[in-house]
């Protein structure tokens, strides 16, 4: 068994890799072949948590899910404590950590579908970032005109670099334009991102600069206000987001291609009835603004069937379309998972764990 962590991760996957595999295995979720658990992607369990933030709380998050083709099953794990607070414009975001802010606790566990075999462990850091950016590339693949060469992004974290390294993989992208509400990391992301795709990467000092003529536009925020505005969209515009409320309820009704990511919602199920805190009051009234979730949305086709031939993605040059990339998906990580050992093996990188202290001779 292989204990593989993110300094290997980083080593040994590429983009390109991650968006062949999980567009494969949207195909073959699109068919009926692959299969997340639950069906709406995500599971929670949340229990109050003592410390001395106010509204505290302990997070265990999981996704599950199974490509038969690529005879790996993965379940991702978090363990997390949350605590609402506001960023430096006064927005309500969220921190988390595990034991200690600015250490976390993820992993993802892969299995052979063919043994049943445990076959690796893997810090989920880096993985995590490149499974979505990739599904958000797949995403662009169907929905951006094939033209596209301007992105703008919202956002200069992890999930916001993955991103655009994942759209300049599909797109023909020659210029970024980055706003983050700390001028010290937009600009450190525009030096780092323009060294390393070789095109201009422009910091803005407004969103609304970093979103004025592009030809895609990408939110990848912590936030839990409504950062994509109505007023924003353009004929031909295509949009990408990583959180549910990130586009304005107005802005979506005025889309013309809505796609959402799976069927169904998140499960969560939570330990002690408590009164809502500020987090959670944020969540139920921007949902009332939108009425029923997209993610629950029949009418909406999700990337399954979109890449697997099954529904429409963009017919007209002209449509402004959407992929509400909410929320994560177990295949993902199997599909991916599956090339990452498939190249550590290859290469001989990773830790080697006895597999027979993985096994026991006591049935269940």
């Amino acid at each position: 068994m292989l204990l593989l962590n993110n300094q290997d991760v980083e080593r040994l996957l590429s983009m390109k890799d991650c968006i062949e595999v999980i567009e494969e295995a949207y195909r073959e979720l699109g068919s009926g072949m692959a299969a997340n658990f639950p069906e709406g992607g995500r599971m929670d369990v949340q229990a109050p948590s003592p410390g001395p933030e106010p509204e505290r709380c302990y997070i265990w998050g999981g996704l599950a899910g199974v490509v038969p083709k690529r005879e790996i099953f993965a379940l991702r794990i978090k363990s997390d404590i949350r605590y609402p607070e506001l960023n430096i414009e006064g927005v309500p975001t969220h921190k988390k950590f595990c034991i200690a802010p600015g250490t976390y606790c993820g992993l993802v566990l892969l299995f052979s579908t063919r043994t049943a075999e445990p076959l690796a462990i893997v810090n989920d850091g880096i993985i995590q970032h490149l499974r979505v950016a990739a599904t958000s590339g797949v995403a662009a693949k169907f929905l951006a005109r094939k033209n596209s060469e301007t992105l703008g992004m919202i956002g200069s974290g992890g999930m916001a670099r993955t991103h655009t390294l994942a759209f300049c993989e599909v797109l023909p992208i020659k210029r970024v334009k980055i706003f983050s509400p700390t001028p010290s990391h937009r600009l450190e992301f525009a030096r780092e991102m323009s060294d390393r795709l070789g095109i201009e990467v422009r910091a803005v000092e407004r969103p609304e600069e970093a979103v004025k003529d592009v030809d895609l536009l990408s939110s990848c925020t912590d936030s839990l206000s409504q950062v994509v505005k109505e007023d924003w969209l353009q004929p031909g515009m295509h949009v990408a987001c990583v959180l549910p409320f990130e586009v304005e309820p107005k802005a979506v009704k005025k889309m013309d291609v809505v796609v959402r990511h799976l069927k169904g919602g998140a499960v969560g199920v939570k330990a002690a009835a408590a009164e809502l805190n500020e987090h959670e009051r944020t969540r139920r009234k921007l949902y009332e603004q939108y009425g029923a979730p997209l993610e629950q949305r029949e009418d909406l086709p999700t990337l399954a069937e979109i890449a697997s031939g099954h529904r429409p993605g963009r017919t007209d040059d002209r449509q402004i379309t959407y992929f509400h990339n909410v929320p994560g998906s177990g295949i993902q990580f199997a599909a991916v998972g599956a090339r990452l050992l498939e190249l550590a093996k290859k290469a001989g990188v990773g830790r080697e764990l006895p597999t027979d202290w993985f096994l026991q001779d006591i049935r269940d």
